[in-house]
C-alpha cells in the first residue's frame, strides 16, 4: 500500500492536535519544508521529478546512514580498525555534504552519491566475498543511475559492474595477490556474476524504457503547455489589436461621416439658397464661392482616401520632374492665407521662410506630392493653433538634402505621443467631445509620401507651447535659365471655338450638361454620344469633328476600345480622356489606348478649356 506525502502530513496534523505535542508539530513543519522542489523554475519537468527523487533518496541516505555510521563507527573504533573508521567517516560526511549543499550542480551531487554507493558495494565484496550487501549496493548503483542520470548513465554502470566483477575475480582467483581463498569456486562465482548481470539488465532496461516514456510524456506535456501559453498570448494580443483596430475604424467612420457631411451641408444648403428670390447678386457670389471651397474640401477628402488605398496596394508612384520650389511654397501660402482671412482668424499669423534668395531655384522632385505634404502639415498646424503663428519653409542642410519644416504655436502634443501622431486614424484629443475635426489620415499620408520620396519625417512638440514638423528630401538642384520669374497674375484667356465641332462621349446626362454649358460660352458646337459604339458611328458619319471628349466608363463599349477604333479611322483627331478614376495608372492606360491627353473628374472649368486649347486653339 502506498502512503502519500499528504497522508503523512495529515496524520501528523491529527496527532499534533490530538496530543498537543510540540515535537509532532515541529516534525510536521520539518517534513513540509523538506519536501523538495515544488516549482518548475527551469521549466524542465523531467529534471524536476529527478530532483524530487534525489531529495527523498538523500533524506533516506542521511537518516539511515547516520544510524549505520554510528553503529559501524563505534564497532571499528572498539576493534581498533581505524582505517575502516576513517573510511566510514569519509563516506558519511561526503554523502551529507553532497546532499545538503544545493549550490553544487545537480549532476555532480547525484554522481557523487552514486559513486559512494558503488564504493561501499565494492568494499563489501572485497571484505566479505559474495557479500549479499555488496550485490544489493551494486544493483542499487545501476538502478539509481538509470533513474537519476538517464539511460546513458545506466548503460555505463552495467559495464562498470562487469569490469568490477572481472577485477575481483582476477584478484581472488589468480593468486597474484596475498588474499584469502574464496569460499566458492570460480565456476560458482562466474554463475553468480552472470546471473547478477542478467537480472540487472532485465530489470534495468524495462525501467529505462518506462522512464524514457515518462520523460517523453512530461516533455511533450511541457511543450504543449508552452505552445498553449504562446497561443493564448497570441490570441490575447490579436484580440487587443482587433479591439484597437475596431475602435480606430469606428472613430474613423465617425470622423469620415462628419467630414463628408460638413462640406455637403454647405454645398446643398447654399445651392438651395441660390434659387431663393430674395437673395441678391452679391450674396449669390458669396454662396457660389463657398460652394467651390467646400467642394474642394470634399474632393481633398476623397483624394486622401484614394491615396490611402494606393499606399496599401503599393500603387502610389512618385514622378520626379523639375519643380520651381518658391512658386510651389507661395501657392501653399496664398491658399492658406486666403483661408485664414476668410475664417476671420485675426489672432493667427502665417509666415513663409525661404531658405535661399534665388527665386528661380528648381529642384527635381514630385511637385504634386510635395505640395500635398505641405497642405497636410500646414492644414494640421492651422487647425490646432488658435492664436500666435504658423510658419513654414526650408533650409539647406548640405548639397544632399533639403530640410523643410512647419512650425506652430498651437496646443502641442503630450509627452510620449510624438510617434503615435503618424499612425493612421490616430488623433490627439480624440475623445467624445471631439473639439477638432479631421479624419486622422493626413499625417499618415504625409509620412508615407516623404518616405517614398526618399526622405525622413519627425516631430518635436511641447504641450501648450507648440509643435514643429520636420522632413527632409533629397536635393537635386536644376540650373534655371535667367530671365526672371513670371508672376502668375496674367490676363485670363477668352476662348472662342466658333465653327468648331466637338464630340462628347458621355453616358451621364448631368455630366454632359455641365460640359455643354461650359463650352457653349465659347461658341463651340457639340454632338452627344451616350456610349462608345454610338461615338464610333457618329465619328464615321460626321467628317468635321475637331476634337473628342471621351469618357472611359460607358456601357456597350468603354472609352479605351472606342478610342482605338476611332484612331484607326483618323489618328489626327485629338481625343481627351475624361474619367472619374483617379488612379495614376489610368492616365497611362488612356495614353496607351491612343488618347492625346487625360483630365480627371471633377473637371474644373479652367482645366477643361485650357486642355482643349492645347489641341484646338481658341482665337
Amino acid at each position: 500500500m502506498e502512503i502519500s506525502e499528504h497522508t503523512i502530513c495529515s496524520y501528523l496534523d491529527y496527532m499534533a492536535i490530538a496530543t498537543g505535542s510540540k515535537f509532532l508539530r515541529k516534525l510536521d513543519v520539518f517534513i513540509r519544508r523538506q519536501l523538495g522542489p515544488t516549482v518548475l523554475s527551469s521549466g524542465n519537468s523531467s529534471l524536476y521529478w529527478r530532483e524530487r527523487i534525489f531529495h527523498y533518496f538523500s533524506l533516506a541516505i542521511i537518516s539511515i546512514g547516520l544510524v549505520v555510521y554510528i553503529y559501524y563507527g563505534l564497532t571499528f573504533l572498539e576493534a581498533k580498525q581505524y582505517p575502516y573508521a576513517i573510511f566510514a567517516t569519509f563516506v558519511f560526511l561526503s554523502a551529507l555534504f553532497a546532499s545538503s549543499v544545493k549550490s553544487l550542480s545537480f549532476r555532480f551531487r547525484v554522481s557523487w552519491i552514486i559513486f559512494l554507493i558503488f564504493l561501499v558495494g565494492v568494499y563489501s565484496l572485497y571484505e566479505s566475498f559474495i557479500s549479499p550487501m555488496g550485490y544489493v549496493l551494486l544493483f542499487s548503483y545501476t538502478i539509481l543511475s538509470g533513474i537519476l542520470l538517464g539511460h546513458k548513465g545506466a548503460i555505463r554502470t552495467i559495464f562498470i559492474n562487469a569490469l568490477t566483477f572481472l577485477a575481483l575475480g582476477i584478484a581472488f582467483y589468480s593468486q597474484l595477490f596475498d588474499l584469502p581463498t574464496p569460499s566458492v569456486s570460480l565456476k560458482h562465482y562466474t554463475n553468480i556474476t552472470i546471473s547478477f548481470l542478467v537480472v540487472n539488465l532485465v530489470t534495468l532496461f524495462p525501467l529505462i524504457s518506462f522512464l524514457n516514456g515518462l520523460v517523453f510524456s512530461l516533455e511533450k506535456e511541457r511543450r504543449l503547455r508552452k505552445l498553449l501559453r504562446r497561443e493564448h498570448e497570441d490570441l490575447a494580443l490579436a484580440k487587443k489589436k482587433a479591439e484597437e483596430s475596431d475602435h480606430l475604424k469606428t472613430a474613423f467612420l465617425s470622423n469620415m461621416s462628419h467630414e463628408i457631411r460638413t462640406p455637403m451641408n454647405a454645398i446643398l444648403g447654399f445651392s438651395n439658397l441660390l434659387s431663393h428670390p430674395e437673395i441678391n447678386a452679391s450674396e449669390k457670389d458669396e454662396f457660389v464661392n463657398l460652394i467651390k471651397i467646400n467642394g474642394k474640401n470634399l474632393l481633398t477628402l476623397v483624394e486622401d482616401i484614394i491615396d490611402i488605398s494606393k499606399i496599401d496596394s503599393g500603387q502610389l508612384v512618385i514622378k520626379n520632374a523639375p519643380c520651381r520650389l518658391h512658386d510651389l511654397l507661395l501657392t501653399v501660402y496664398e491658399s492658406f492665407f486666403d483661408d485664414i482671412k476668410r475664417r476671420g482668424l485675426m489672432n493667427l499669423k502665417l509666415y513663409l521662410k525661404e531658405g535661399v534668395s534665388d527665386e528661380n531655384i528648381q529642384i527635381l522632385t514630385d511637385a504634386h506630392r510635395l505640395k500635398q505634404i505641405f497642405v497636410n502639415l500646414v492644414g494640421n498646424a492651422v487647425k490646432f493653433t488658435d492664436r500666435g503663428f504658423v510658419e513654414f519653409g526650408y533650409t539647406m542642410l548640405d548639397d544632399q538634402f533639403v530640410k523643410f519644416y512647419v512650425k506652430d504655436t498651437g496646443i502641442g502634443l503630450p509627452k510620449g505621443k510624438e510617434g503615435d501622431i503618424f499612425n493612421r486614424f490616430s488623433k490627439y484629443n480624440d475623445d467624445k467631445e471631439r473639439l477638432y475635426g479631421g479624419t486622422g489620415i493626413g499625417l499618415s499620408i504625409a509620412k508615407h509620401l516623404v518616405e517614398l520620396m526618399g526622405g525622413d519625417i519627425w516631430v518635436e512638440s511641447e504641450s501648450l507651447v507648440g509643435t514643429t514638423f520636420y522632413f527632409t528630401l533629397p536635393f537635386h538642384k536644376i540650373e534655371s535659365k535667367q530671365g526672371g520669374k513670371k508672376k502668375n497674375y496674367e490676363r485670363k484667356h477668352v476662348y472662342n471655338w466658333e465653327g468648331k465641332t466637338f464630340l462628347v462621349a458621355e453616358d451621364e446626362e448631368d455630366n454632359f450638361r455641365y460640359i455643354e454649358v461650359a463650352l457653349s460660352l465659347s461658341n463651340a458646337s457639340l454632338i452627344w454620344a451616350r456610349d462608345g459604339k454610338e461615338a464610333i458611328e457618329i465619328f464615321k458619319k460626321v467628317n468635321n469633328i475637331d476634337l473628342i471628349l471621351m469618357d472611359i466608363k460607358m456601357p456597350l463599349l468603354d472609352g479605351y476600345s472606342a478610342t482605338r477604333e476611332i484612331k484607326k479611322i483618323n489618328k489626327d483627331v485629338p481625343v481627351i480622356a475624361q474619367t472619374a478614376y483617379a488612379l495614376s495608372e489610368e492616365k497611362e492606360k488612356s495614353l496607351a489606348a491612343g488618347c492625346d491627353d487625360y483630365i480627371a473628374k471633377p473637371i474644373s472649368y479652367e482645366d477643361l478649356l485650357s486642355t482643349i486649347h492645347k489641341f484646338v486653339p481658341g482665337a
